[in-house]
């Protein structure tokens, strides 16, 4: 199973290489119908979570914004898979940084920086181009994918412009490898944590919210600025990244501070691009377990 699934993935990588934009987008849309009308995929999931993280918008507007989550994610998934074969030239045109340099200021004085992103529109092409618009070495931290074939295909493709990748188990390791080297660690943080016990709560989007308490931990411990990564679609196919500082010294800062101001900056932009997040997830499927 492990083999047909990493046949397929070269097999749809090399047609995709074929395709020009205009046809990537044509099967997006049919793509997104179907997901949408036909599959009617995690329907009830993405208008539960709709619904409750805006329990004061209409039936009309919850509905509007479900068709443009279906076509964000169909439009991801076809370009996460033409970008692994997309020329470096394009990709720039494509996806462009801002204000790279409030985050270049860091490496003139030596220091590492700790960048946290998000699932908001097209991460993968963020994770693609974004060693070539830093100025230092940008070591991104994953969880790896239990298909080894297509995690090794996905991770050697992804390195392919010079990041550099680090296992989340071996996030720690690599921190201390590299103290005397400023580094840029990215982070995606709005994933659920597996381990509820240590996560840090929030009442994000109208409910109690888990989220990983590494980052956290990590930033207070070095003291590395921490800065927000904005993935904005300008257009089809079209993308703008700014960044935004979050924390000159987290290691100033009381427990889950770090976490608290990512939290409340991914909020703003979920509440102002609701359609560009990921909402399929169960991201609200536990509750938090008080201790006594």
């Amino acid at each position: 199973m492990n083999f047909i699934a990493y046949f397929f993935l070269r097999i749809f990588v090399f047609l995709f290489s074929l395709l020009p934009m205009n046809m990537i987008y044509l099967l997006s849309d049919g793509i997104a119908f179907l997901l949408h009308k036909v599959f009617k995929y995690r329907h009830v999931v993405v208008q539960t979570n709709l619904k409750n993280a805006f329990p004061k918008k209409s039936n009309a507007e919850i509905a509007v914004i479900q068709k443009g989550f279906y076509k964000n994610l169909s439009d991801i998934i076809l370009e996460g898979i033409k970008g692994l074969s997309m020329s470096k030239a394009e990709m720039e045109k494509r996806f462009q940084f801002l204000n790279v340099e409030i985050v270049d200021q860091a490496f003139e004085a030596g220091k590492s920086v700790i960048l946290v992103a998000s699932h908001i529109a097209n991460w993968e092409w963020g994770v693609l181009s974004i060693n070539s618009w830093i100025k230092g070495q940008v070591i991104g931290v994953y969880k790896p994918l239990n298909n080894k074939s297509v995690d090794t295909y996905y991770n050697n493709k992804r390195k392919k412009w010079g990041l550099q990748l680090t296992s989340m188990a071996q996030t720690g390791r690599t921190i201390i490898n590299r103290k005397n080297e400023p580094t840029v660690f990215v982070f995606i943080a709005d994933q659920g944590p597996s381990d509820i016990k240590n996560a840090h709560w929030f009442d994000f989007l109208n409910q109690k919210t888990p989220f990983l308490h590494g980052v956290d931990k990590i930033a207070r411990k070095t003291g590395y600025a921490v800065f927000n990564t904005d993935i904005n679609r300008v257009g089809r196919g079209q993308y703008e990244v700014t960044f935004k500082k979050l924390s000159d010294r987290p290691d100033e800062l009381e427990a889950t501070e770090v976490t608290e101001l990512f939290v409340r900056e991914l909020e703003r932009i979920i509440v102002e691009r609701p359609e560009s997040w990921l909402w399929s997830h169960r991201r609200w499927k536990r509750a938090r377990k008080l201790k006594i």
